[in-house]
């Protein structure tokens, strides 16, 4: 109690020193200068920030300020302090009572100990059963070894092969130089031989590989566990296959994955593997196994984000729309920075159209906006943001956004239901006229699309035209027209998957056609300065003879001289064997190039028809809907006429908030960042008991 009194008085004491100091200062505090109020034409925003307008009107023109001048806000007064003397209070003595003193408690004592007896020590070993333990007998006498002359004999040696010498010679090139050119040539000749021809071949998969010529590996690798019996062999291929999977194709996964169960190989821990399972099974249907596979795959796996998008595709088959959107969700944290990753993208759009149909509108809204412009598949989440739009009520936004894919700025874009999407905003929103103007724009700009298209399609009926198109603008990426089909239209034809997919595979054996190449030439160029080297090191041991050189300089130049034309004769070997394979590979590759393009060829001769059966049935709602803007409009009227007064509505739905919105008239100009949250200045302006309204189109 006593620290606590003098604790109080010692604040009290503070307290009233500091008020006493406040109170001095306060009349010693004197202007030194005297402030100035900011020009009158200064403007401030809500928040009391001084603001200047970047776009000003001068009589009847409106133009941009590319130079803001220096704002005169004013200037504050400035305070000095005087001089002064600070009194401070007398010192006060503070008398505290006497502490009374207390007796000490008793000493205690301690109890003595008691010390408890010992007993007697209990005897572990009973000495009177010693004598019942049993005798043991004496070991049996052992005989005196029998020592025998030996007799020499002596047996055929075994002799290598030259074939297990060039195995050998291989195998050392393979795994111990990394020399992969020059024993996949002795792999090629080991290959003729029928006792070798299997290893052969799995170690010239090997080099294959080692020399990046994936589908020379694969092609091979696959051969020797149809082709051998030896079942050691085949499960060492088939272990190769798992291992180098990314070098597969889905469609093989048929053919492997029997033999991975056969024996019994683990895949658990291979994402590669079980991913590409998944998607092998995912085409064939199988969702059971397709489940299967994507479990084995760990939150920790880089392509667990792209596992859980099989998964959520799995569930929606299912119809189980919640469990497909939790799977989206949880992936999106892992993948929402990687912005051009076209895995992200798709998991984007994938997730705004399940928001969509649940109903979620606002949500469905805001996950369009996600997808990375840098996508092919922006300008479709655009066209569907839109209609998300439209159906929460957002009539001006979805107008607006459309508007701003009319612009230049997307004057190359193939994009005719943009049109469709944008009437309907103006029609619910009662302005008939603007309305009927998209329309138009429409006709005018497709129609003749639309027939450049239907003619294009009868005159060609082979599906390699349609491949030759693509490729022709490919080649010139600059041209407005190919064979009168307009760039945009052919951009949107060939940037689906059905055609990209395959052109990408087309890509990969051109690569690898290339790669064939380079090796020879490297092989030609070896074969060149090992030629040279021999040529020293023969000169060199020539001159040494003529000198009379030691016999020791004259063995490890010799040694020198036969080495380097070893090398030489194996370099020359390698380049005529894999000249012989090279010729069987792009026999090979073009065969299978000739298979992708024409499979390539009917996937766009078959979108090619769908553009133009969509394009016709837009080109058919244009009629629909100018019945219904000439209703609408006749509706309308008639309800003014009949009395009825027309007020603006504000928008209810997806309105975004105000420190997010903008404001400003169009001319002209696009910002990038921005599309995707234009909104229409035109107001709806229909009845408000909707008997002018087609609201819900």
């Amino acid at each position: 109690m006593l620290f606590k009194l003098r604790n109080v008085k010692k604040v009290f004491s503070l307290a009233l020193v500091l008020v006493t100091i406040t109170a001095q200062a306060e009349t010693v505090l004197k202007i030194k200068a005297a402030g100035r109020r900011p020009a009158s034409n200064i403007k401030y925003r809500q928040s009391g920030v001084p603001a200047f307008d970047l776009v000003q009107k001068k009589g009847g023109q409106v133009y941009k300020v590319k130079e803001i001048p220096k704002l005169d806000i004013g200037q504050e007064s400035e305070i000095a302090a005087a001089e002064f003397k600070l009194s401070l209070p007398p010192p006060r003595d503070l008398k505290l009572p006497e502490v009374a003193a207390k007796k000490s408690p008793d000493m205690v004592k301690i109890p003595e100990v008691k010390v408890l007896p010992i007993g007697e020590t209990k005897k572990i070993v009973d000495e009177s059963k010693m004598s019942a333990i049993p005798p043991v007998a004496p070991l049996n006498l052992v005989n005196d070894p029998l020592i025998a002359t030996p007799e020499v004999t002596l047996v055929n040696l075994v002799e290598i092969t030259p074939d297990e010498f060039k195995m050998l010679q291989a195998l050392i090139f393979l795994e111990y130089q990394k020399k992969y050119d020059l024993a996949m040539s002795l792999f090629v000749e080991l290959m003729e031989k029928p006792d070798y021809r299997t290893q052969a071949l799995y170690h010239y998969a090997e080099t294959a590989f080692g020399m990046g010529l994936y589908s020379e590996f694969r092609q091979k690798m696959i051969q020797v566990t149809k082709e051998t019996k030896d079942l050691t062999l085949k499960k060492l291929a088939v272990e190769n296959l798992v291992k180098n999977v990314s070098a597969l194709e889905t469609t093989d996964i048929a053919l492997i994955d029997p033999l991975v169960e056969a024996f019994d190989l683990d895949i658990t821990t291979n994402d590669t593997y079980l991913l590409k399972q998944a998607k092998h099974y995912a085409k064939k249907g199988d969702l059971g196994r397709l489940e299967n596979a994507l479990s084995f795959i760990t939150p920790k796996s880089p392509l667990y984000p792209e596992s859980l998008l099989l998964k959520a595709i799995f569930n929606y088959r299912q119809g189980k729309v919640e469990e497909a959107i939790t799977d989206l969700e949880t992936s999106w944290p892992l993948i929402e920075d990687k912005k051009k990753d076209a895995m992200r993208n798709l998991s984007a759009l994938t997730l705004a159209r399940l928001y969509f149909q649940k109903g979620d509108y606002p949500l469905a809204y805001k996950t369009y906006l996600k997808i990375d412009k840098s996508s092919p598949s922006w300008l479709q989440g655009m066209v569907e943001q839109a209609w998300t739009q439209i159906l929460a009520g957002d009539n001006e936004g979805a107008a607006g956004n459309m508007f701003s894919l009319h612009t230049d700025f997307f004057r190359k874009a193939y994009a005719p239901d943009t049109y469709i999407v944008r009437t309907v905003g103006y029609l619910n929103l009662c302005q008939f006229g603007d309305g009927m103007n998209v329309l138009n724009d429409l006709k005018k700009r497709y129609a003749p699309v639309q027939e450049k298209l239907e003619a294009f399609q009868k005159n060609n009926q082979d599906p390699v035209k349609y491949y030759e198109l693509v490729k022709t603008w490919l080649k010139n990426s600059d041209q407005q027209e190919v064979e009168g089909v307009p760039r945009s239209f052919i951009v949107e034809l060939a940037r689906h998957p059905v055609y990209t997919s395959l052109q990408k595979q087309l890509n990969n054996y051109e690569d690898e056609n290339s790669k064939f190449n380079k090796i020879t030439i490297d092989l030609i160029r070896k074969e060149r300065e090992a030629r040279l080297k021999m040529l020293q090191a023969k000169n060199s041991l020539s001159v040494m003879k003529r000198e009379g050189a030691s016999s020791e300089t004259l063995r490890r130049t010799e040694q020198t001289y036969l080495a380097v034309g070893v090398e030489h004769m194996i370099i020359s070997r390698a380049r005529e064997g894999i000249k012989k394979m090279r010729l069987a590979a792009i026999e090979r590759l073009d065969k299978e190039k000739d298979m992708l393009r024409t499979q390539a060829a009917k996937n766009l001769q078959a979108r090619f028809g769908e553009f133009i059966t969509a394009l016709n049935h837009l080109v058919d709602q244009k009629e629909v809907l100018s019945y219904e803007i000439y209703s609408g409009a006749g509706e309308h009227i008639r309800y003014q006429m009949a009395g009825g007064e027309i007020k603006e509505r504000a928008p209810t739905a997806l309105k975004p908030e105000d420190d997010e919105s903008y404001k400003w008239k169009f001319k002209g100009e696009v910002w990038e960042d921005e599309i995707g949250h234009y909104r229409s200045s035109l107001k709806n302006v229909c009845a408000p008991d909707d008997t002018a309204a087609l609201g819900g189109i």
